[in-house]
């Protein structure tokens, strides 16, 4: 599953959103506010994710289905 970080006025969230629809990709939207007190497997890879690209929205988490 596709998680993306934004902020409700962030250009570069919003184009990567709508590219995203556009491209058809199933993806969570979360608020970045998420990325500082990490609740779960993605938050806390988006944190990762995010401190590797200097803290710069948005922020995507691929993750691997693990119920196969």
């Amino acid at each position: 599953m596709k998680y993306i970080y934004t902020e409700s006025d962030c250009p570069k969230c919003i184009e990567l959103k709508e590219q995203l629809k556009k491209d058809k990709i199933i993806f969570i939207e979360r608020h970045s506010s998420r990325i500082k007190s990490p609740e779960d497997e993605a938050d806390r890879e988006a944190l990762i994710q995010a401190s590797t690209q200097n803290l710069i929205l948005p922020v995507v988490v691929d993750l691997e289905s693990q119920n196969d």
